[in-house]
Order: C-alpha cells, then sequence, then structure tokens
C-alpha cells in the first residue's frame, strides 16, 4: 500500500520548517537589534514548532494509510488507529485526531473492531518501510533549514560584533 498524498505530507512538512526557522531568525534579528527576548526560548520555541510539525506529518502518513484501508474494507476504529500509531511511530496519537478521522457516531466500545493483530502485523510490515523513509526525508528538509539558520544567524551576529 503506497500512500498517494506523501508528497504533500512532505511539502507541507518543508513549509511548517521553513516557517520556524523564518520566525527563529526573526526573533534573534530583534534580539540582535533591540535586546528582546531571550536566545534559548526562542530555540525551544522553534523546537517545539519542528517537533509538532515531524509528529504531524508521521501521523498524516499513517491516517492516510489507515483511510486506504478503511476504503477498501478493514474496520479501522480510533482504538485501532492509536494502536498501530503507538506500534509504528513509538506514541500514541491525540484521541481527538483518532475520533474526527475514524470515530463512527453511534459506535461504542463495545463494538469492537473486526481487525485482527495479523492484519496489524501486516499493515505493520508494509507502512514500516515508508514511515522510514519519511522521516529520512524529514530529517534531511530539518538539517538543511537549520544550516541556512546557523549561517544567515552567524552572518547577522558578525554585524553587531
Amino acid at each position: 500500500m503506497q500512500i498517494s498524498d506523501r508528497a504533500s505530507l512532505i511539502s507541507a512538512y518543508e513549509t511548517e520548517i521553513e516557517t520556524a526557522y523564518a520566525e527563529l531568525l526573526e526573533s534573534f534579528l530583534a534580539y540582535l537589534e533591540r535586546g528582546l527576548g531571550d536566545p534559548k526560548a526562542m530555540a525551544g520555541r522553534c523546537g517545539a514548532q519542528v517537533a509538532a510539525a515531524h509528529k504531524r506529518c508521521k501521523r498524516g502518513l499513517l491516517f492516510s494509510a489507515l483511510m486506504a484501508a478503511q476504503g477498501i474494507g478493514m474496520d479501522i476504529t480510533p482504538t485501532v488507529a492509536e494502536h498501530l500509531c503507538s506500534r509504528l511511530i513509538g506514541r500514541g496519537v491525540d484521541v481527538r485526531a483518532a475520533l474526527k478521522a475514524f470515530g463512527t457516531p453511534g459506535r461504542t466500545a463495545a463494538d469492537k473492531s473486526t481487525v485482527s493483530p495479523s492484519d496489524l502485523g501486516d499493515l505493520e510490515k508494509q507502512l514500516g518501510p515508508q514511515i522510514q523513509a519519511l522521516i529520512s526525508d524529514m530529517t534531511a528538509i530539518r538539517e538543511r533549514y537549520r544550516e541556512a539558520y546557523a549561517e544567515k544567524a552567524k552572518e547577522a551576529a558578525r554585524g553587531y560584533a
């Protein structure tokens, strides 16, 4: 199962990373020019934005795959989505996001999914390499923007030394 909107996920991720580092540079320049802010807090804010974008992108890939599986008849519930996310990306997902994507009005927790552990294992085998490739692409993007920020910050700091 290949996810069709992978390119759009990567594009959205890159936009978020670009924005986070642009805001960091803007804050750093304000710090240099007017002494406003705390560089550690600025970096922390940027790091939080990058981490959140990273999580959203991985979740987007998994949710897209689960929606495709649902489209071919798999009984994907919020609980199934949470379990698969935990197994593939090492963390659960926001219950509200899982409910929004996979909740069925009127369905209760007593109505268990028909997805078996074997089905989950098959999904893991199919999606594991795609998650790793996505992580690799995201790492390259993040490194590129971090390096560009470092160069711009050094150049700006030289002007104030």
